[in-house]
């Protein structure tokens, strides 16, 4: 009998628990049926535009002027996440949006106290509150914890915490803890330490009072609270807390970062909907380049400003950009974006010519140029120096950035060919029409065309268009043929890097400078096997900067950029139809067809399938190859005397020497006695046998010329 009361009763309790389940059940279907779960607006965030490492280069406010960053939990500390879980909701991964023993310890305390002493709410309860506010009332707590329950049904733990970690009040217009802990620390908050977590985890109850950089005493108690939650619950030993408890707030609020201000303005208003813009800028280059240009421009004219681009061969990826000088400067018009602007590129452009020349099987590396007055049509070319050199290889000619050679060379090629070949993926050279002037910077060019056009000589002839957003496609183009390419990058290499001996790692650079009509603009543009870089100095509004130029100004600035980047792992190979080939002047031609006495001059070439054009002259008359141009005797006979140049090493030349390091001496003559110190000499300095201040002097019958050299 007794076990039949036992069973009627189990299945009578059994009974009012499924009804009060299924009763329950259907309250809270109908209730979400009645009032679902609102969409949560996660579209209030700020836009962040992204290193290649994920640190925040610039940031900018929504449209309600709040900074927020959203973070994975991958991105946050452990030390933080641990500490804010131990403060805030330790049994968060074991209740379902609502702490029934916190909320009944809470009520308790209320009754028994008279006022709050510690709250109910989980973390699933404080997102609701931050997405959903409602009135501080038992209605709605009741519609908080209705939330809570709905919220912990449609999405997992980590989901909610990272709404939290997102979304969390940190004081002011700042929300989340990525935000908070570079604004208050200046660090990432993957970053954060024990000090910052216990204050950034109690922040969010009082922040408009526990703002650590207006209220640094209210948020150093705030904080040491925190800190002895964590030693009561065994986080920390009495003595650890003791000492953290001590550490003073700092109470300076950073400084919004503006990494690459004006790349981020413009990826920012090309991308308007994305949130997160990723680049490819190396944070950690991007600094050191900053530092080196502040160095650098620290005693120069504060009117001047800059513009730095630095681009993966490869990818087109760009690892470095800088705008201008300062974004805040209004002296040097520094809101403009100098990467962009359209100046006028001076000599930049004249290795595309000799590119073009060589294609067309008009020279060779060392084909014989005038470098004497030449009249085109009524445009009278000058050199920089205004002085002239008679007779000048075509590699030669480029080294020293000879004016009237390229302009001859154009005049054949056609400034139209030129032009057409370099109107590539967006580019072009803006000239109203095609004339001469190019080869001089008589168009315009940008710097980010000039960086692209530049990468073509380590490209195999294909220039590639600088990428400076991780969504943006790769564009390239040929802009010449494998084989010039690799001729006029060699010729390049060998032109002697400024203000040291060589660059970092022994790096081969081809690099131009260039120097706009009345010193306006200054540019040095060089690539590497891996990288090219393109500098730009001037002033924004066109103003001359008289005595700037590319050779003194951008130069050295490029090759400071070139050795902060990491060794090149590409190796470039010399394309098979490239060869070098004995040739003689003054007809050009292979020496093997050359009679001794007509070679009065024998130079080694680098030739494309071997072929040695002869010499272009004026006249084209083949029966007087084997004879200097006219031109050039009638200038020499015109002339009151010569002058020879020490081409290698320069006047002034420092040079840190190597063991064995020896240097081929060059100058403007090739029929030149050498002495070193009074002595002769061989045309070789051996830099094992020297230290200190030298004098090279260089005699071509009674005309000599002389340079200075320090050895280190």
């Amino acid at each position: 009998m007794k076990d039949k009361d036992v069973n009627a009763k189990l299945k009578a309790i059994g009974g009012a628990v499924l009804a009060s389940t299924l009763l329950m059940y259907s309250i809270w279907s109908a209730l979400n049926w009645a009032f679902p779960l609102p969409t949560l607006d996660t579209s209030r965030q700020a836009t962040n535009v992204l290193a290649s490492d994920g640190q925040v280069l610039r940031q900018f406010a929504d449209q309600n002027g709040v900074f927020r960053t959203p973070v994975s939990l991958d991105k946050v500390s452990n030390i933080y996440i641990d500490t804010l879980l131990s403060y805030e909701d330790k049994r968060f991964y074991h209740h379902y949006g609502v702490d029934v023993f916190a909320l009944i310890r809470a009520v308790g305390q209320r009754l028994a106290y008279g006022r709050v002493i510690s709250g109910g709410s989980t973390l699933t309860m404080q997102v609701v509150r931050l997405f959903f506010p409602y009135q501080r009332t038992y209605l709605g707590k009741l519609i908080q914890i209705f939330r809570a329950l709905q919220l912990e049904q449609q999405y997992s733990k980590q989901e909610i915490l990272e709404f939290y970690l997102t979304y969390a009040p940190m004081g002011g217009n700042i929300e989340g803890v990525e935000v908070a802990s570079q604004r208050y620390f200046g660090k990432s908050a993957h970053e954060l330490n024990i000090i910052d977590a216990a204050l950034l985890a109690v922040v969010p109850q009082r922040p408009s009072v526990y703002r650590p950089d207006r209220y640094p005493d209210k948020a150093k108690s705030a904080r040491n609270k925190v800190l002895r939650r964590l030693m009561v619950n065994g986080k920390l030993t009495q003595n650890a807390y003791q000492l953290l408890s001590q550490e003073p707030i700092v109470s300076q609020r950073k400084p919004i970062k503006k990494g690459v201000p004006l790349l981020a303005r413009e990826l920012k208003k090309r991308y308007p909907n994305h949130t997160q813009i990723q680049t490819h800028i190396s944070s950690e280059l991007q600094s050191d380049i900053s530092d080196v240009i502040a160095q650098r421009f620290s005693t120069l004219n504060s009117q001047l400003s800059i513009a730095v681009l630095v681009m993966e061969n490869q990818s087109g990826n760009v690892i470095a950009y800088k705008g201008s000088l300062d974004i805040d400067n209004q002296t040097s018009f520094g809101h403009v974006d100098m990467t962009k602007a359209v100046r006028s590129p001076g000599s930049t452009l004249k290795p595309f010519i000799y590119a073009q020349a060589f294609e067309a099987g008009l020279i060779h590396s060392e084909s014989l140029l005038l470098d004497i007055p030449t009249d085109f049509s009524d445009y009278q070319p000058q050199n920089f120096d205004q002085e002239f050199q008679g007779r000048i290889s075509a590699s030669e000619a480029l080294q020293q950035s000879k004016n009237i050679a390229p302009v001859f060379l154009l005049n054949r090629v056609g400034a139209q060919t030129l032009s057409e070949r370099l109107e590539v993926v967006g580019a072009s050279l803006r000239l109203p029409e095609d004339n001469l002037t190019v080869a001089l910077g008589g168009g315009g060019s940008t710097l980010r065309e000039l960086v692209m056009y530049y990468s073509a000589f380590n490209r195999q002839g294909v220039a590639i268009k600088p990428r400076l957003g991780a969504s943006e496609s790769l564009r390239e183009a040929r802009i010449m043929t494998e084989e010039s390419a690799w001729i006029v990058k060699t010729i390049l290499e060998d032109i002697r890097p400024p203000d040291r001996a060589r660059a970092n790692y022994g790096r081969n650079v081809a690099w131009k400078t260039g120097t706009s009509y009345g010193y306006r603009d200054a540019w040095a543009l060089g690539t590497s096997s891996d990288y090219t870089v393109g500098v730009w100095v001037g002033r924004p509004d066109g103003t001359p900067y008289v005595g700037q130029t590319g050779a003194t100004q951008a130069a050295p600035l490029l090759f400071d950029v070139f050795d902060l980047l990491p060794k090149d792992t590409i190796k470039q190979q010399k394309p098979e139809t490239v060869v070098q080939t004995d040739i003689c002047w003054p007809s050009g031609l292979d020496a093997k067809l050359v009679s001794s006495e007509h070679c009065r001059l024998k130079k080694r070439a680098w030739t494309i399938d071997g072929l040695t054009p002869r010499t272009l002259r004026e006249d084209d008359q083949i029966e007087k190859m084997h004879q200097w141009p006219h031109a050039l005797t009638l200038w020499r006979q015109s002339t009151n005397h010569r002058k020879i140049d020490i081409l290698v090493p320069r006047d002034g030349s420092h040079i840190y020497s190597y063991a064995g390091q020896t240097i081929p001496l060059r100058a403007s003559s090739d029929n030149v006695r050498w002495y070193l110190d009074g002595s002769v000499t061989s045309n070789v300095l051996y830099l094992d046998e020297l230290k200190g201040e030298h004098r090279l002097t260089a005699c071509d019958g009674n005309v000599c010329g002389e340079a200075t050299v320090n050895v280190y």
